[in-house]
């Protein structure tokens, strides 16, 4: 269920299907005395509804893969649907003030418009009061006096939408949530990279630490593929997404999509002698693949009932992984030769995630999420060394059992983690046997908007 919305008496609650894409979406009343549940429509594409609003004993629905707003009139038998506006990208939300004026929030455009409910041309029926970059907006809300407020889990803001049409921002602009972790140095140019299903966030490290957001992305409507982990090959990047099972090779200079390929809940790729070695979590397995043959071929490297492998790391003669629900983080390739079976670098972790090499491959970097910590382990002797503790992590919900994707990465020496729960980018100082161990963010926190849901995405509960 995505959008909740009571009646105005408050005695009957109506719930819906959203951001399905198939034909099986479906609209449902809940009686909140007898609790049962009565079917309203059903078989719908895309999206039944989306922040929905409730007026007269009528629903008045967003259903952005079709580009309008309806009204489900509750009254008939069948319930009747008509167009209220027509001819939008991807409307998303709508409100009613305290005039008993319809709003609605186009987020495909990025607009925000007040809909004339008497006009007889749906296509024409709407006045623009505000303007935001495309895909970026995703509801609104009225306080008792009818000021105008819009989220955006884009820009993780909340803004306020003045009489004459201009904008102030409640909450600064930042991140909504940072879901993985991977980083780039070009020629002595440092940059990081992290996302949501919703945005793709850079990090320039050689700027103050700026952050800014590169892609704006709509669920399920793209230009991504609702990534939930990132990663790195030559100069593009790697979208992963555990939900969409794909992943997409993504053009950095172009800001567009290069190949989108079916995996099972993928949450890393590592590059390899030019093939990708992609962990498929769900499978509890490990593949190869390769540019040669379009990627259709899927080597099986390492395959273990119960496994699931999260996170790679190493080069193109060795190549180190984390089994997050065994608690182990395993050499699976030496040598450039597969290991059969994988050698055990260390055991008894909890849920262990992120990996990378650190000290000259002397050791790995292993995020503990179960521990909210960081540790390095000893490549050869498996002696665990603890770096850093109090991360903040997430723990883990029924769509995701391990939380949403932290990683680590080593840059010119220089430790970068994500922390999903804290919602930052945290910089670690490390020593070779260090006395002391600190961290700071490198990308502010920004949790003031989100109305949190478990085991559903925070962009899908604010759109």
């Amino acid at each position: 269920a995505n959008p909740v919305t009571l009646s105005e008496d408050g005695n009957r609650l109506f719930y819906a299907q959203c951001w399905n894409v198939q034909d099986d979406n479906s609209l449902f009343e809940l009686d909140l005395e007898t609790s049962e549940v009565k079917l309203i429509l059903k078989d719908i594409y895309g999206c039944a509804s989306n922040a929905m609003a409730y007026k007269d004993n009528a629903l008045f629905t967003p259903r952005p893969f079709e580009g309008r707003v309806v009204k489900i009139d509750l009254k008939s038998s069948p319930p009747q649907v008509t167009n209220v506006t027509t001819g939008m990208v991807a409307p998303n939300a709508v409100k009613f003030n305290s005039k008993h004026e319809l709003f609605v929030v186009d987020d495909g455009a990025g607009e925000v418009a007040l809909v004339n409910l008497t006009a007889d041309d749906t296509d024409v029926n709407r006045n623009v009061v505000a303007r935001f970059p495309p895909r970026s907006i995703d509801n609104l809300a009225f306080d008792q006096d009818d000021r105008l407020f819009i989220s955006s889990t884009a820009e993780a803001s909340v803004t306020e939408v003045l009489s004459d049409g201009q904008l102030r921002i409640i909450s600064s602009e930042g991140m909504s949530m940072a879901m993985g972790l991977a980083g780039i140095e070009v020629d002595g140019t440092r940059k990081l990279y992290t996302l949501h299903p919703g945005a793709l966030y850079e990090i320039d490290l050689n700027d103050d630490v700026k952050l800014s957001t590169r892609v704006r992305s709509a669920v399920s409507l793209g230009p991504m593929n609702e990534p939930t982990s990132i990663a790195v090959w030559g100069h593009d990047l790697i979208l992963m997404s555990f939900t969409s099972n794909s992943l997409m090779i993504w053009d950095l200079e172009l800001e567009s999509s290069k190949l989108l390929l079916d995996f099972a809940a993928p949450t890393d790729a590592h590059p390899f002698n030019g093939d990708l070695l992609v962990t498929e979590s769900s499978m509890g397995r490990i593949v190869r693949v390769s540019p040669t043959d379009s990627f259709r071929a899927h080597e099986v490297v390492v395959e273990a009932p119960g496994a699931a492998f999260l996170f790679m790391c190493g080069d193109d003669d060795d190549v180190y992984a984390s089994d997050g629900s065994r608690g182990l983080v395993l050499q699976i390739i030496s040598q450039q030769q597969v290991l059969d079976p994988p050698l055990e670098i260390a055991s008894g972790l909890s849920s262990p995630e992120g990996i990378a090499m650190h000290h000259n491959g002397k050791e790995l970097l292993v995020i503990e999420a179960g521990s909210d910590s960081l540790l390095a382990i000893d490549r050869t002797t498996g002696e665990k060394r603890l770096i850093a503790t109090d991360l903040l992590l997430m723990p883990g919900v029924p769509m995701l059992p391990f939380g949403y994707p932290n990683n680590v990465v080593s840059l010119d020496g220089a430790i970068y983690v994500n922390g999903d729960g804290a919602n930052v980018i945290y910089l670690i100082q490390d020593e070779e046997e260090p006395t002391s161990n600190t961290y700071q963010n490198v990308a502010i926190k920004w949790h003031i908007i989100y109305i949190y849901l478990w085991g559903f995405f925070i962009y899908r509960a604010l759109a």
